[in-house]
């Protein structure tokens, strides 16, 4: 138990800067090479990072037809049952225009 508190106490005090320079070094080292900060070579670094985008634009991709398929619903339950775009009942003041 008093270990634990002790390296835990031992790791804050590193964490607040008042340790030695060479840790900082080597966090500015690393810092300019992310590839390296992830623990990856720079090829595999790459491939991460476009298969990152390619995700991204999937998701927003699908977003964007949900997004669709919801307002093409409430467009028709509106013709549907004959309803206005907005009741006034609304507390949003975007949902009135």
């Amino acid at each position: 138990m008093a270990f634990l508190m002790k390296s835990m106490i031992s790791n804050q005090v590193k964490n607040l800067g008042f340790g030695g320079g060479s840790e900082e070094n080597k966090e500015e080292g690393g810092a300019s090479d992310p590839a390296a900060a992830q623990g990856m070579t720079r090829e595999e670094y790459e491939e991460y990072q476009k298969q990152m985008i390619e995700e991204k634009m999937e998701r927003d991709a699908a977003f964007t037809q949900k997004k669709a398929e919801r307002a093409c619903l409430r467009v028709h339950l509106r013709e549907k049952y004959r309803l206005p775009k907005c009741m006034g009942i609304c507390m949003s003041p975007l949902c009135c225009r």
